[in-house]
């Protein structure tokens, strides 16, 4: 159940102080940089080429009482989260009728590796020695029943729904190579700590394209890019440790791979892995005969505009009729408009307003930018518009699917930072930049500048800038300046834009382009960036393997190559936005009456908690037991479940709400996640509506 954010941020906006000061909060950041602590990383012997290293052994002590409570009949607990206990089944695999290892006692053979399996017993468990570990799983693929049994040496304890996701690669010149995945940890710190680390890792790269595979190397990540948002993969996180590169800190993680309903060892012995992993990022012109673009135009329509809606009208029309009909078939556009907040402007008419519900053909378009998308005659009372509001609704666009996705967004003036009066989205650039590229949407950015409000142009630059920030290539944005009194280097730029776009397009499809092709590079690097996602879908990542593998890029450290994300079911995601949402409500009743947090909180929660008493009693949020048990036992940083009744007291009023628009921004975009029925994926054939999954960015997390 998601809540209506409207009424929330009404009352924020009436009933709350609110300044620019920017809550001092740490939130785990999408790598694993900010994983706290160090697993234990123990040499163990490999027990297969095929399946690498583990390292979980657990002393007789330890297994007395390691945290696990199995009732008969029921799921086994984590005792400190109430979470059920995983396994993960190790390739090769047999599931069992009885605890004994007989032909005729097998009811799966080769059961799916590395996928999540719920854990209903476990019988004569030793996990002492890692290499052969003792005992006994009863496991299932649902929560309602278990299936079998499963030999200890054969599973690895899933405690945690941490795992990690492949970053945008880049171009082949200038991004990141694949990610290695190394047989043991020692072979991977025997490159990490070479003088010549950049050298060791080229000579490994150069022995896999010559395809003399080094003998350490298990397997490798496809060059082409693969979404975890579009196409599912698991790479839990079994184990890590932190060292640091060039006073950088950096993880050596090591993990499983799988693929669900899909099997087979892809190392790179395996030569049909290899060779679709060697395949390029790019692919030949002419080779994309089914692509379309879709091009959603936000644009900022107070009194100042017209004359630029008027020249991208007219852009527009000469870029439609360079179409034929192939060719018009292949483009949809659509028109996003935003102006400011009415509470402050009621006679601005609207905050947003899409005028293409469904996207429109450029004939249409050219229509509505004349009839229906004009600047206003009134004035608002600051500089600043809510460009924010604009840029999220055109994420929100009935995008085609298979399309390649751009917002070309052209503005004059910063938009108002989160937790200002008249910011209504409770968003900010960095908010709506990881939402865009989940959803593959990649937005080029026109900044008017006017010189009379120079004041502004940092800080609207800085905004349009990580707003149009090229995925795979962090320091580079997709942004052109311009003077707003130089009309003809706009209608010269949106002139030029519209030609290159239908150019490229033109070119991946093999058609003659009808522009003169000269590159503008800070779109050409946007295109490339689509290119690279969509040439993506015919890659696969690797599975049933486990391995060692450096967060970072072998060649650059700096450039990231992994972010952990965590894997919640629908059920989770639900709950932690309805405990949030009570959150809310307390800071902003403790607010109203100058009361206390926990007691405000204990009040918002008791019909909705067995023993909301026990709010009062916790020194810290994460201790009332408000907030998912899953949350609490995740390895990362949080301020929010570390807010305590003396912290609440010494916060200011804009430390306060700037925490409350924090929240609400998160609340947001969970129903955005929920709403998106394709992003949930099944992880067994078996699971339930509620135990479907979504990675989750942890900067997605409270």
């Amino acid at each position: 159940m998601f809540i209506d954010l409207s009424s929330a941020r009404k009352v924020l906006r009436m009933g709350t102080i609110l300044c620019l000061v920017i809550f001092s909060r740490t939130v785990m950041a999408t790598d694993p940089s900010s994983l706290e602590g160090t697993a234990g990383h123990a040499k163990m012997d490999s027990l297969s080429a095929l399946e690498g290293t583990v390292g979980h052994a657990v002393t007789a002590a330890q297994q007395e009482d390691d945290g696990i409570i199995c009732q008969p009949g029921a799921l086994c607990l984590e005792t400190a989260t109430q979470l059920p206990l995983r396994v993960l089944p190790r390739p090769f695999s047999n599931l069992y009728r009885e605890t004994t290892v007989s032909e005729e006692n097998i009811i799966l053979a080769n059961v799916p590796a590395f996928h999540p399996l719920y854990v209903f017993a476990r019988q004569g468990l030793d996990l002492r020695q890692a290499s052969a570990p003792l005992g006994w799983y009863q496991v299932g693929r649902s929560r309602d029943k278990a299936e079998g049994w499963l030999q200890a040496k054969d599973a690895l304890e899933w405690r945690q729904a941490l795992l990690v996701s492949y970053t945008h690669p880049g171009n082949p010149l200038e991004g990141r190579r694949p990610v290695l995945m190394f047989r043991d940890r020692p072979a991977l710190e025997a490159v990490i700590d070479d003088m010549d680390m950049a050298g060791k890792a080229k000579a490994i790269y150069a022995g896999i394209d010559s395809g003399n595979v080094p003998e350490n190397i298990i397997s490798m990540e496809p060059k082409r890019f693969v979404d975890i948002t579009r196409q599912f993969y698991l790479l839990p996180i079994l184990q890590w440790s932190q060292t640091q590169i060039e006073g950088d800190d950096v993880r050596l993680l090591q993990l499983a791979a799988a693929v669900p309903r899909s099997r087979g060892a892809d190392t790179l012995e395996n030569s049909q892995y290899l060779d679709q992993a060697q395949v390029g990022r790019t692919v030949n012109k002419g080779k994309l005969q089914e692509a379309k673009t879709d091009i959603v135009f936000v644009i900022d329509t107070s009194r100042s505009m017209q004359p630029f809606i008027d020249m991208t009208r007219e852009a527009v029309a000469r870029m439609t009729k360079s179409f034929s009909a192939e060719t018009a078939d292949r483009f949809r556009f659509g028109l996003v408009a935003f102006r400011d907040s009415l509470d402050v402007a009621p006679q601005l008419e609207y905050v947003t307003r899409n005028f293409t519900p469904e996207l429109v053909e450029g004939e249409q378009l050219v229509e509505i930018l004349a009839e229906k998308g004009r600047a206003t005659s009134v004035g608002s009372v600051d500089y600043a518009e809510e460009a924010f509001a604009g840029v999220d609704a055109a994420l929100h666009s009935k995008w085609r699917d298979g399309a390649l996705r751009f917002v070309i967004f052209i503005g004059d003036a910063s938009s108002h930072p989160k937790g200002h009066p008249q910011n209504t989205t409770g968003k900010d650039e960095a908010d709506l930049r990881r939402e865009y590229d989940d959803a593959q949407v990649h937005l080029f950015a026109i900044h008017l500048q006017d010189p009379r409000a120079a004041e502004d142009h940092p800080r609207a630059l800085a905004q349009f800038s990580h707003l149009a920030r090229v995925r795979g290539a962090e320091t580079s944005s997709a942004i052109k300046e311009i003077n707003a009194f130089e009309e003809d280097q706009y209608r010269t730029l949106v002139e030029h834009l519209t030609s290159r776009i239908n150019d490229q397009l033109s070119m991946v499809t093999g058609e003659q382009p009808v522009g003169d092709s000269t590159p503008l590079a800070e779109f050409d690097k946007l295109w490339e960036a689509a290119l690279i996602e969509y040439v993506g879908k015919e890659a696969t990542p690797p599975k049933d393997i486990v391995a060692w593998t450096l967060d970072r890029d072998l060649l650059n450290p700096a450039d990231k190559a992994l972010e952990v994300r965590v894997l919640v079911t629908r059920e989770q995601l639900s709950s932690l936005a309805q405990a949030l949402d009570q959150v809310v409500q307390a800071l902003m009743r403790a607010e109203v009456t100058q009361g206390q947090f926990f007691a405000a909180l204990q009040g918002v929660a008791g019909q909705t908690m067995k023993r909301p008493e026990d709010i009062g009693g916790g020194a810290r949020l994460a201790d009332t037991g408000l907030l998912p048990a899953f949350i609490e036992s995740l390895p990362y940083k949080s301020d929010i479940l570390s807010l305590t009744e003396e912290m609440f007291a010494s916060m200011t009023a804009e430390q306060r709400s700037q925490l409350e628009w924090s929240i609400l921004a998160k609340l947001d975009q969970y129903r955005t996640i929920n709403e998106q029925v394709d992003a949930w994926f099944r992880v067994n054939d078996a699971d339930q509506d509620q135990d479907l999954v979504y990675p989750l960015h942890l900067d997605y997390l409270p």
